[in-house]
């Protein structure tokens, strides 16, 4: 029997491994494993978003102005540029298949977000790793992967799942020795937690120029994972394409009324940002102390290596923490095989979570 055949090398893509969220044997765990708020939404975002379901029977508003305001407004931004979609995955997805396909190359670093050669061969692209400095994305490195194939670079900045960052400079020097004609999407998740005095939002670069794109999230510093809404920040032309061909309703009803309630409380924002600074800058110092090595980072989460004997390995720390009730984020790669990445939790969550590794490095 002869069956429908897909595009080709969509049967090379590989599963993105999701964060684990359940053990057997608890009802309750500690989840440090997906980068979720730990402090959760607004409660006037949730209040908002269940005054919305009232109305889910209804089709959502076309219309976001209110909400491409409320962005401006908050960041300084010019609301023509803002576009939306169903979290900030289905944007980049968006955006490479609009600018991507058959015999076009995309540039990626080696270990960055590893939704990055997926989105590549979705469009029929071929991903191109650029080798990384330690986990850090090396600039010289993605620019000498350009050819003239090259259609797009999407970096992470910051990165996950390292944490890394590239500062303003950096950045800029990326995007001066790309050609016109090559797409820069740096996709900005983090963007909100980055402290680092030399890190520069990626909106101010597109506003200088028109091959420079980001895409941002409410997922993670608004707490909204669950309600799937992410924006992109694009010349006016790009914004207006990715709208034509985007989905008929980008946006659902309680995702936009969650959104405003979340931008206008800018105390309970706040009130993240500075748990994680002050919970994940002690967590990071204790995981030191007990001899890791722990990646700097400008996130809400850290990248861990362990040893390599078997004994105090990260697959023998990753089982350790799970017969605690502690899910950490492993990866299915080798270049990780070192290694665990921690979401930064709870103040008690993190507190058990060094005292299980204490104890499992010292045995």
């Amino acid at each position: 029997m002869t069956l429908p055949e897909p595009c080709p090398g969509l049967n090379d893509v590989d599963y993105y491994m999701v964060g684990i969220s359940k053990l057997p044997g608890f009802d309750r765990v500690i989840k440090l494993s997906s980068n979720e708020s730990p402090l959760g939404p607004s409660p006037k975002a949730i209040a908002a978003a269940s005054r919305a379901m009232a109305e889910a029977h209804r089709y959502p508003e076309v219309e976001t102005e209110a909400l491409r305001s409320a962005l401006a407004e908050t960041f300084g931004l010019e609301a023509a540029r803002i576009t939306f979609g169903a979290g900030s995955d289905e944007l980049l997805t968006r955006l490479v298949n609009t600018y991507c396909g058959n015999g076009d190359e995309v540039i990626h670093s080696e270990h960055a977000y590893m939704q990055f050669p997926i989105y590549a061969k979705t469009a029929g692209a071929k991903p191109v790793a650029a080798r990384d400095d330690d986990f850090r994305h090396s600039v010289d490195n993605i620019l000498a992967c350009v050819t003239p194939r090259t259609k797009a670079v999407i970096v992470a900045n910051p990165d996950n799942p390292s944490g890394t960052y590239l500062p303003g400079s950096e950045i800029r020097r990326l995007a001066d020795g790309l050609p016109k004609d090559v797409l820069l999407i740096i996709d900005a998740a983090y963007d909100e937690y980055a402290w680092a005095e030399d890190f520069e939002s990626a909106t101010k670069l597109v506003e200088e120029r028109e091959n420079v794109v980001t895409t941002r999230t409410f997922s993670k510093v608004f707490g909204l994972a669950g309600l799937r809404l992410g924006w992109c920040y694009a010349a006016p032309s790009i914004v207006d394409l990715l709208e034509r061909i985007g989905p008929s309703f980008p946006v659902n009803s309680a995702a936009r009324e969650a959104a405003l309630a979340a931008l206008a409380d800018q105390a309970h924002t706040q009130s993240v940002l500075d748990h994680n600074r002050r919970v994940g800058g002690q967590f990071a110092a204790d995981l030191s102390a007990l001899g890791l090595k722990v990646y700097p980072s400008q996130t809400n989460f850290v990248l861990v290596a362990f040893p390599t004997e078997e004994s105090h390995s990260a697959t023998a720390a990753d089982r350790v923490l799970q017969e605690n009730g502690i899910i950490a984020r492993r990866f299915a790669v080798d270049d990780f095989k070192d290694k665990l990445r921690f979401t930064i939790g709870l103040e008690p969550e993190m507190q058990k979570t060094v005292a299980v590794l204490r104890d499992f490095l010292a045995g």
